[in-house]
């Protein structure tokens, strides 16, 4: 007799069989590019430390500076993907939701122990990793974002498994452009955002490889 278990066992292997080679390759692919953003992801430090700050992984008790530092729409007017108004949900959502998901590896970053802004990688499915990032305002003209790209960029890098990285921004964000450029990364081109808030407007974009000798 065949039993509840041995028939779910049974079915996916059904299925793979009826796979067409190309169907197969693609299956396959897919699962090795899952794999190796997983491992990319998880390889990644639980902390970094930079000169003056502290990155480490978004917790509950930095919703309320999240909040207040978030909700600014000086800030939401240059990213895709930051509500405005954002919300004690939004904050919540992203430290209980977002911050937890596979294709996701933001850091907060601290500065005394404060919570006082974002930096992270996202990893597209067959795409290089994307580094984002947002400084509350308050902190702006300091060098801090700076300090926190080259620390978690170098974090990368010395993991070995990131051989490179990608960026983008708003082509009339001077900030941000400054903060790539002098993280190294390269300009690659020109377009508009795909989607999101941004979604039409002018985009940068840039790529960063790993130094041969790091």
């Amino acid at each position: 007799m065949t039993t509840l278990e041995d028939d779910d066992d049974y079915v996916p292997r059904r299925r793979t069989q009826l796979m067409g080679p190309a169907a197969q390759a693609k299956a396959l692919a897919e699962a090795t590019a899952k794999l190796a953003a997983r491992r990319q992801r998880d390889a990644l430090p639980h902390r970094i430390e930079t000169p003056r700050l502290v990155l480490r992984a978004p917790i509950r008790g930095d919703v309320p500076d999240l909040v207040k530092l978030a909700d600014n729409k000086a800030i939401a007017d240059k990213l895709s993907r930051l509500p405005h108004p954002y919300t004690r949900a939004d904050g919540i959502g992203f430290i209980e939701i977002i911050a937890q998901r596979p294709d996701e590896r933001p850091y907060a970053i601290t500065l005394n122990d404060q919570f006082i802004g974002v930096v992270g990688f996202t990893f597209h499915e067959g795409q290089l990793p994307e580094l984002g990032y947002w400084l509350g305002e308050p902190y702006w003209g300091r060098g801090i974002m700076s300090e926190a790209v080259k620390g978690l960029v170098e974090a990368a890098f010395g993991t070995r498994l990131f051989p490179r990285l990608k960026a983008r921004a708003l082509a009339s964000n001077d900030g941000s452009l400054n903060v790539l450029a002098k993280a190294g990364f390269i300009r690659t081109g020109d377009g508009t955002d795909p989607a999101g808030t941004l979604k039409d407007k002018p985009i940068v974009f840039f790529e960063l490889e790993q130094p041969k000798w790091s």
